[in-house]
């Protein structure tokens, strides 16, 4: 791997903002906002890294990852729009038989990218699951090889 790459940008049950993606092996992921870094993220010696961005305020942001090497080095760079929803967007409507409180936020935002095959295999184990998020979302897609960024999928359990 000679270049950063992000694979999902997705929510948590409690709404915050989860990224996961793969670099050189043992660098860091720096993470910045608009220019502003809020996170470092530890990538293992497989090169997969991930972790969540806590306290991000619904809007459209820059999102940039910087990929450093032990000494801080910039060793490469990812910059794209992201937009972060809103809760009230990604929360299911309540359901009856569902206990108080208990609502899980199960979405994620389409990246430029982004395949359902490799939103799949983040979340599911096995990319060929792709036929579970198209069938959530046949609404929103009409063709599954045809995905846009901005698009915000259900991911069912």
């Amino acid at each position: 791997m000679d270049q950063i790459a992000l694979d999902t940008i997705g929510y948590s049950e409690a709404g915050e903002v989860e990224l996961s993606g793969r670099s050189q092996g043992l660098s860091t992921v720096r993470v910045y906002l608009d220019n502003r870094a809020v996170a470092d993220l530890d990538a293992d010696d497989q090169g997969r890294w991930a972790g969540a961005l806590n306290g991000v305020a619904p809007g459209i942001y820059t999102l940039r990852l910087d990929e450093l090497d032990a000494g801080g080095d910039v060793l490469s760079r990812l910059e794209t729009p992201f937009k972060r929803e809103a809760p009230e967007v990604l929360n299911p409507p309540a359901s009856e038989t569902a206990p108080q409180g208990s609502a899980l936020i199960r979405a994620v935002t389409v990246q430029k990218g982004d395949t359902l095959w490799a939103i799949s295999r983040e979340r599911y184990g096995d990319g060929v699951m792709y036929v579970r998020v198209f069938e959530a979302n046949r609404d929103a897609i009409r063709d599954p090889d045809l995905i846009y960024p901005g698009q915000v999928f259900t991911i069912p359990e």
